[in-house]
């Protein structure tokens, strides 16, 4: 017979910087791993260092839950692809054979990798945190400054909960995706709609929130102050009437425009309600 060869105790000495207080690092459950040791390995990191726990879910942190062939394999493959991310390389190793106790030198790389990237996962961790906490900051520093422009002009904005909801739809779940359907048919057409008018509707383009206010609350101060005399055209008249009644219908098909935007809006909204 030939003899065995030797595949767990790299795993041992990858783990033995760790200094885990549990579970026990030994050749016989590295041999052949089983799905709770493994757990307990990942409950045992996150315990001292608090690695992972930011990438798998609650409810599959506690074993206990973690009841059935289909979530083990979920919990594995999450550590799998986000081991595999952090360290730049493709594990090869499949959960569901670490399920089925197959593949054991696979699954001790596995966990090779999985003590290696203890310091990658905690600075991953750290940084989706202060991003995190960066995006909190904004959204509390732009409300801040719609409410000094606010100020500044005079205008006093409803508080958040004065504003009206939109109540949820008891309808049966035939009908709602029914209504989702037309709700996205209609957005989709009123979109069509708009590309064929000349007007500058590009969502895409970056906005200045600040150069927004501030262009809001300079409109609103020159509608404040007296207007000046203006002298009168020369123009032909029947030049100028042509003018005003295309300015009127251009009003009218903006304002029917507007109009069927708030039909589309409602719709939309009613979907996420």
């Amino acid at each position: 017979m030939s003899e065995e060869v030797d595949f767990w105790s790299a795993t041992i000495a990858a783990y033995a910087p760790l200094q885990l207080p549990a579970p026990e690092m030994t050749p016989k459950l590295l041999m052949r791993p089983p799905f709770r040791f493994i757990h307990d390995i990942v409950c045992g990191i996150d315990g001292r260092f608090a690695a992972y726990s930011h990438v798998i879910p609650t409810e599959l942190q506690d074993s206990a839950n973690v009841d059935s062939k289909e979530k083990k394999i979920q919990y594995l493959t999450i550590l799998i692809e986000y081991v595999s991310k952090l360290m730049n390389v493709q594990l090869d190793v499949s959960a569901k054979k670490i399920v089925s106790g197959h593949e054991p030198e696979k699954t001790n790389v596995f966990l090779q990798y999985l003590a290696a990237a203890v310091g990658f996962a905690q600075q991953d961790k750290a940084q989706k945190e202060a991003a995190k906490q960066t995006a909190l900051t904004s959204a509390s520093s732009a409300q801040a400054d719609t409410a000094k422009l606010a100020a500044q002009s005079g205008l006093q904005l409803p508080s958040r909960d004065s504003l009206p909801r939109k109540k949820s739809s008891s309808a049966d779940v035939v009908a709602r995706r029914k209504s989702h359907v037309s709700a996205l048919e209609n957005a989709q057409a009123f979109n069509r709609k708009l590309d064929g008018f000349s007007l500058n509707l590009n969502t895409t383009e970056s906005r200045d929130i600040r150069e927004d206010g501030q262009h809001i609350i300079k409109m609103w101060n020159e509608l404040s102050t007296p207007q000046v005399e203006t002298k009168p055209t020369h123009m032909p008249i029947e030049t100028l009437e042509t003018a005003i009644k295309r300015q009127l219908e251009t009003i009218k098909m903006i304002d029917a425009l507007l109009k069927e935007s708030d039909a589309v809006t409602d719709e939309l909204e009613a979907l996420v309600s």
